[in-house]
C-alpha cells in the first residue's frame, strides 16, 4: 500500500508541474497579443478550441475533485481565454 501511495503522489506532483508549465509556455503568446498588440500568425480558431478544451477539463477536474488537474486547467483556461479576447480586440 505504501508503494502505491508514493507512486500516486509522484504522478500527482508530475501532473501539477507539467500543468503549470502549460500555462507558462502560453505566456509569450499572451504578451505578444496584449502588450505588443501583434496578432499576426495567431489562430483564433486554435486558441478558442484550446480554451474550450481547458474549460471542459477544468469542469471535469472540479467534479472529480482532482486538485492537480484543477490547478492545471483553470489557469490554462484563463490564459487561453485572455489570448482569444486579445486576438478579438487587437486583431
Amino acid at each position: 500500500m505504501i508503494v502505491k501511495r508514493n507512486k500516486n503522489q509522484n504522478v500527482a506532483r508530475i501532473t501539477l508541474v507539467i500543468g503549470l508549465c502549460l500555462s507558462i509556455v502560453s505566456l509569450p503568446q499572451l504578451y505578444d497579443v496584449w502588450i505588443r498588440k501583434e496578432t499576426k500568425g495567431v489562430s483564433l480558431v486554435t486558441w478558442s478550441f484550446f480554451a474550450v478544451q481547458a474549460a471542459i477539463f477544468a469542469w471535469f477536474a472540479i467534479r472529480h475533485r482532482e486538485l492537480p488537474l484543477i490547478l492545471t486547467y483553470i489557469p490554462l483556461f484563463i490564459v487561453e481565454t485572455a489570448i482569444v479576447i486579445g486576438v478579438l480586440f487587437n486583431g
